[in-house]
């Protein structure tokens, strides 16, 4: 019986076919997974590099930092890590030939973000709970502000005050000539009374130097008060936006005082046109008293020459002199309607003393007994922040919270136990000076400063005080009432009396000590008797502990607060890279890595492959960052 084979050729030709499938579905499954293998494994293999962290770097600043020689060395150690998951591929055969890092983005970069996001990891999950609420930082933020702004106008003011005090000096120099002038007026026209020739020429000399010094005198007083005028509008503009920064009772009472240099200028603009006016009649009397004392030589040579003999007769002196008393008579020395000057002008010298001992010798004025600063020197050349000097990065509020608090928590300051080369390293995120005493300086007039427009804040809402103030300046004046020159000194006596008290909580807060953020009657120190002690001894006094308020760690947070946030980290990466360098010379945070990409290249291997070469190119992205 012949058989037929139709049906084993026809099912042959169907297994083949339905094998084919199978193989291909399952090599298609194969090679996804071989893919996914591929994308674990990379994935673990740059988990691994980056546990490559810089250990110092994390134990001292909890900060993580891949440290590499050069841009080729993640992906070298990426190969590395990457072969054991090649080795024991099972069904995923493959090789990873090469690596090319695609992208290093280094801690330095992205104008400081990659070190702010580290920071607020950290903080946000590690020590939150002990961190400020955002709306008290909000409020903290705006009384800072109005502190600075009102201490830059005060500061600006309290210049034209020194001006004005000038400019009565120069009226005062004015005036004593003229009194000066009446003086010996009266002398030479006493000595012309006893036919005194010889007396009269002397005073009359000292008339005519004492009035050629009169123009001068008033072109001095001229320029001063030009001077004042400009500075006074220059200054108005210039603190426009600081006076917008004020609240509203602040700014008020501020402005009341200031109204007295308008006042002041409007006033001086007549005593300037009474003064001016002086000059014709002074130029007169200068040719008047050259006349009289040319003509009293000559009578004495009538004198002289009078023949005793012709006649026996006498001249006649008196008619003589009388010619010259006539002329002298011509003389009119000018009067002013106004009385020119300080009348204590030692009180203002002191309280002028004080700023300037404010701003020379900071340190030596607050710094407790026993303290030295340290003479630590940094090396500014080569550090993160000397490289970047744009302003571009910003911070909200909860975000400059938290990264106060962790320049608090593991930097240093002036109080800190920890002696290092380099001491004041919160400091140095404020000044960003060269040496821990340019540091310390910049950061105590900072705190100062704050502290002074604080103190004004009091002072001028303490109606007391203000009275005291306006008290003071009558003293130093001699003018009672609302006089426009009372006004400005009484204004230049809060600021010096917000000073005063500054330096005094500085001390304190040198020393340890808390001081109130708002002062009040009870807790405020000095007294105006006190303050002009100050400008006299030269010495500050600490105010006593109070138990409440901020330390002097607080108020460099509260600084560090307001200062630009792109110029706050790389001056964080500084301080950094200064102390991990002790142990490591060679260590710079420019070659620390927070986020890497890297693209592996290799060959896979098809295992269900019939025809041809069965591998094929592979390739395989990852990327990491802390």
């Amino acid at each position: 019986m012949r058989k037929s084979g139709q049906i084993t050729v026809f099912l042959s030709l169907v297994m083949l076919c339905v094998c084919s499938l199978v193989c291909g579905l399952v090599e298609s499954a194969r090679t996804a997974g071989a893919g996914w293998y591929l994308k674990m494994a990379a994935d673990s293999a740059m988990d691994s590099v980056f546990s490559g962290y810089h250990r110092a770097a994390w134990e001292q600043y909890r900060l993580f930092l891949l440290e590499y020689e050069d841009e080729d060395e993640p992906g070298s150690t990426w190969l590395k890590h990457m072969e054991p998951y090649m080795e024991t591929h099972g069904w995923y055969p493959a090789v990873i030939q090469s690596a090319s890092v695609k992208e290093i983005s280094r801690i330095t970069d992205e104008h400081g973000a990659n070190l702010k996001q580290e920071i607020q990891d950290y903080m946000r999950y590690g020590i939150w709970d002990t961190v400020a609420e955002e709306s008290e930082a909000e409020t903290l933020w705006k009384e800072l502000k109005e502190a600075e702004s009102l201490q830059t106008v005060s500061e600006a003011y309290s210049g034209h005050a020194r001006e004005a005090a000038r400019m009565e000096r120069a009226l005062e120099a004015i005036w004593k000539s003229l009194e000066s002038q009446e003086e010996h007026h009266k002398k030479a026209a006493a000595r012309l009374a006893g036919w005194d020739g010889s007396g009269f020429r002397t005073a009359a000399k000292q008339l005519k130097k004492e009035a050629e010094r009169l123009p001068g005198l008033i072109k001095t007083y001229a320029k001063k008060a030009d001077e004042l005028a400009a500075h006074l509008e220059e200054t108005k503009a210039d603190t426009e936006q600081q006076r917008d920064d004020l609240s509203e009772g602040i700014r008020s009472a501020m402005e009341e005082e200031l109204a007295s240099y308008e006042s002041y200028i409007s006033e001086n603009g007549e005593k300037r046109r009474e003064i001016e006016a002086m000059l014709p009649g002074t130029e007169g009397n200068t040719a008047l008293i050259d006349r009289a004392v040319e003509q009293s030589y000559e009578v004495e040579e009538i004198i002289d020459d009078w023949d005793d003999e012709d006649e026996g007769d006498e001249p006649d002196e008196d008619a003589l002199w009388g010619s010259v008393e006539a002329v002298w008579d011509r003389v009119k020395i000018p009067e002013l309607s106004f009385r020119a000057g300080l009348k204590e002008p030692e009180k203002q010298n002191l309280l002028e003393q004080i700023q300037q001992m404010a701003g020379l010798d900071l340190l030596m004025l607050v710094l407790p007994e026993g303290q030295e600063v340290s003479k630590g020197v940094i090396q500014t050349r080569g550090l993160p922040s000397a490289m970047h000097t744009e302003d571009i990065l910003k911070d909200n509020f909860l975000e400059r919270i938290l990264t106060d608090e962790y320049i608090g928590r593991f930097f240093t300051c002036f109080l800190s136990a920890d002696q290092k080369e380099v001491r004041y390293e919160q400091e140095y995120v404020l000044g960003g000076k060269s040496t821990d005493e340019e540091n310390l300086k910049f950061a105590a007039a900072r705190v100062l400063a704050v502290r002074e427009g604080l103190n004004l804040i009091h002072i001028l809402s303490d109606s007391q005080k203000r009275e005291e103030a306006r008290a003071l300046a009558a003293a130093i004046t001699g003018i009672t009432g609302t006089a426009p020159l009372t006004g400005i000194v009484a204004f230049f006596v809060m600021t010096v009396w917000a000073l005063g008290e500054a330096a005094a909580d500085l001390k304190a807060l040198l020393a340890g000590d808390r001081v109130p953020l708002i002062k009040t009657r009870e807790t405020w120190k000095l007294n105006l008797d006190g303050l002009l002690t100050l400008g006299e001894q030269g010495k500050v006094e600490a105010g006593q502990e109070t138990g409440v308020g901020k330390r002097y760690e607080d108020y460099l947070k509260m600084l560090l607060f307001i200062e630009p946030a792109e110029r706050l980290y790389y001056r964080v990466m500084d301080v950094v890279q200064i102390n991990l360098s002790r142990k490591q010379p060679d260590f710079t945070m420019e070659r620390c890595a927070y986020q890497a990409k890297i693209v592996g290249t290799g060959t896979g291997k098809h295992l269900f492959w019939l025809g041809g070469d069965p591998r094929y190119t592979m390739e395989v992205h990852t990327d990491k960052a802390y």
